[in-house]
């Protein structure tokens, strides 16, 4: 008995069978400043990907690691569902790839390179800025915009969501003489029934 627990314990703890998990990361050992966000295109630099490019889909600070579009790609079996349980599927999803595994690319050479954070200051305003730069060079590496199209959707009211009239209606009108506290009989529910200040 004890050795077959043994032997589950090491299975439920082996990488192998189960690609998509990444091993748990200390607070103390995550990387605190992120030098790659997500948009960002990303040159691999090692494991089975080593030379390609992708392009950053997810960052995964608390495990120090990124989803990167069409890159590290694993099978996942998807169980039969309530609704349907003769239907079983398997898809292919992106694995978490380390980030000491990528590198920026440099917009002009398009090499991989290190970055560093530097302040730059706007003319116009006068205020700071951290802006990402290539190391030992004048080369800008910007951060990738939103994109803001997406997030434009048309609204679609449902039945329990609050019409605009309504959400504008005044409904309470604060008065001096009354103190903005609920009535003696729910403060006294609200108390505890054994203190000795009741």
């Amino acid at each position: 008995m004890h050795q077959s627990l043994t032997t589950f314990r090491r299975m439920m703890i082996n990488t192998k069978l189960q690609p998509t998990r990444v091993k748990y990361v200390a607070p103390k050992d995550q990387v605190k400043m992120w030098r790659i966000v997500r948009g960002d295109e990303v040159f691999i630099t090692s494991g089975k990907e080593k030379g390609k490019t992708g392009t950053v889909k997810k960052v995964l600070r608390s495990l120090n690691s990124l989803l990167i579009s069409d890159r590290n790609m694993v099978t996942k079996h998807i169980r039969p569902q309530p609704e349907d349980p003769t239907k079983a599927t398997k898809i292919q999803i992106e694995a978490p790839i380390h980030v000491s595994n990528v590198s920026l690319i440099d917009p002009q050479t398009r090499q991989p390179v290190r970055t560093h954070y530097r302040a730059v200051e706007d003319p116009v305003t006068g205020k700071s800025e951290r802006k990402r730069f290539v190391v030992g060079t004048e080369v800008e590496v910007p951060k990738p915009k939103a994109d803001i199209a997406k997030y434009k959707l048309e609204r679609v009211d449902s039945p329990k969501d609050t019409s605009a009239k309504d959400a504008r209606e005044v409904t309470f009108i604060p008065d001096i003489n009354i103190p903005p506290f609920p009535s003696k009989s729910i403060l006294d529910e609200l108390r505890n029934p054994y203190s000795k200040f009741r």
